[in-house]
This record gives C-alpha cells, structure tokens and sequence, in this order.
C-alpha cells in the first residue's frame, strides 16, 4: 500500500481585509490534487479537512468528502477554508501578517487531514488518518493567486 501524493496546485485569497485591531477576514480556496501511486489499491476518502496556517497559528479551515479514488488516478480537492475575524493575539505573528499585506505576497502553509481506506476488490484495510504538509504556498495579494505549485510531505498513521 502507497501512501498516494499530495501538491497543492493554486491557491488563491478573496476579499482580505487585516484591520488595524489585528483581526483578519478573507476567504481562501485552495486546489489540492491528489495522485494515487498505487497499482492495486482503490481510496475512500470519508473526510478531509483542508487548514490555512501562517507561522503554525490557524487561519482558516474548510471540511469536504466522501471521496474515491482509483489506483492509478488524480484527483482534485476544491477548499474554500473563511476566516471571519479571526483575532491575532500574537503581537510578532499580527506584525508579519501586517508586513506581508504591505510587501502584496502571503506565505502560508496548508495542511490537509484526510480520513481514508484502502480498498483492494472487495477487501478492505482498516482506517488510517493521513497528514499532509504543504509549504510554503505563496499567495501574491494585488492578483490574489499563487505563483506556483507546492509539493507536499505526506504521513499515514
């Protein structure tokens, strides 16, 4: 069994807005594609959460699923995590959050957790929880899309 590969290929950011009393409101959408490398085994994906962070402090995060996956197959998970005035706390964090508005490019890290089940005919493995890692993601705010695409580190426990 392969653990199956994970990029996030756009990213995208709408209706930012970082007041000065350091909340935060945007909307995020996230593309992540999934490629299962596995020549036998079919995916059940029950549910996968796609989060937004920045310097490891949540932003955002969006629930999506049931999902099947083929061996052999991609396939494309649409995201739209929203943060709704999301209070930044942390004084360092709110400064990078405010340099980054200024500078017009966001880096933020996407972490996916999926809850999935190997199928091969009509036998089936038990659950296992995969955690995936994409950074960074660069989001550039005066288009409000990604530059380029993010390969991802991926676990399976």
């Amino acid at each position: 069994m392969k653990s199956p590969t994970f990029s996030v290929d756009q990213a995208a950011v709408n209706d930012y807005n970082f007041t000065a009393d350091n909340r935060l409101n945007a909307t995020f959408t996230v593309v992540v594609r999934s490629h299962n490398r596995d020549s036998k085994y079919k995916i059940d994906y029950n549910v996968v959460v796609v989060s937004v962070y920045h310097n490891g402090y949540t932003l955002a995060y969006d629930t999506l699923g049931p999902y099947s996956q083929l061996h052999g197959d991609d396939i494309l998970f649409t995201a739209q995590p929203k943060a709704r005035n999301v209070m930044i706390s942390d004084p360092g964090l709110a400064r990078d959050i405010r340099n980054e508005t200024q500078a017009g490019r966001f880096e933020l890290e996407v972490r996916v957790r999926a809850a999935v089940r190997y199928e091969v005919k009509r036998w089936k493995h038990k659950n296992y929880t995969l955690r995936i890692i994409c950074i960074p993601v660069l989001i550039g705010l005066s288009s409000g899309k990604s530059s380029q695409s993010t390969k991802c580190d991926v676990d399976r426990y």
